[in-house]
């Protein structure tokens, strides 16, 4: 889920792909990401549409395992509920 971009300094960046708030482009070779929690945005030498396509490439399989936690966990909301009404 982390995701490596170099910022127009030449500095390497580990971000998090679900903080990301917004992809901006500033011209046709530059892009600011603005991520949650973070004061300034950071700004990449790489076109928009590139750096989309990273952050979209390192969500799905995070965000699966994150909806199967919490379908399991409405489960086993649902059948203590239903436990608790037959003990009651």
């Amino acid at each position: 889920m982390l995701v490596k971009v170099i910022d127009h300094k030449g500095k390497e960046r580990y971000i998090n792909a679900a903080f990301v708030k917004s992809i901006t482009p500033k011209d046709e070779i530059r892009t600011d990401i603005e991520v949650s929690g973070w004061a300034v945005k950071l700004r990449v030498e790489q076109p928009a549409e590139t750096v989309a396509q990273v952050i979209n490439a390192a969500l799905p399989s995070a965000f699966d395992a994150l909806l199967a936690a919490e379908s399991e966990q409405q489960n086993d909301t649902a059948q203590n509920a239903a436990i608790i009404a037959v003990i009651g």
